[in-house]
């Protein structure tokens, strides 16, 4: 009797011990997708706190990460790690590329002007009281230039060193 009470409390530990294995085994993590290999459910990051869930039958619908079967997970950790890294490098990339082109829509708006004839028009502008934006954008083509020193733009624009802004964006249609 005592050796079948044994074997059985054996049998059910090695039950246990494939049961437990065959969950580790059961969700597939992939670069932004969670594969459910027992449903066929397959897990999409929306973003950092939401999953889409899309059903075998097509079936779409949103859950939180929180309520997710793997939620407490490792590979969830790192697969959502994985994910908001990459959304920081497309937010910078895309905050690049539209520094690039107001640097490049301000040289060009510039350009016909000489460096004394920008200057002039800065002192008529900020003489008769111009927005702001427009002021720092000519200052802005002046340091690039090299006309004018970073360090005095404060002075120049009379505002404090921390509102300076050499990446603000000023479009003149829509100051006009």
């Amino acid at each position: 009797m005592l050796i079948r009470n044994q074997l059985g409390i054996l049998l059910l530990l090695l039950i246990m011990a494939s049961c437990s294995g065959e969950k580790e085994d059961r969700y597939i993590f992939e670069t932004e997708r969670i594969l459910d290999t027992e449903t066929g459910d397959a897990y999409y990051v929306k973003n950092p706190d939401t999953l889409t869930v899309v059903h075998i039958d097509g079936v779409a619908e949103p859950v939180t990460v929180s309520s997710t079967p793997f939620a407490e997970s490792e590979e969830l950790e790192q697969l959502m790690d994985r994910y908001e890294e990459k959304l920081e490098a497309r937010k910078d990339s895309v905050l690049r590329v539209q520094k690039a082109q107001i640097k490049e829509n301000r040289k060009q708006r510039y350009a016909a002007y000489s460096d004394d004839e920008l200057m002039n028009r800065f002192n008529e502008l900020k003489e008769a009281g111009a927005p702001f934006p427009q002021q720092m954008d000519i200052m802005v083509e002046l340091v690039r230039r090299e006309v004018v020193l970073e360090i005095d733009l404060p002075e120049i624009l009379d505002i404090d060193p921390e509102d300076i802004d050499m990446d603000m964006e000023y479009d003149p249609e829509t100051e006009s």
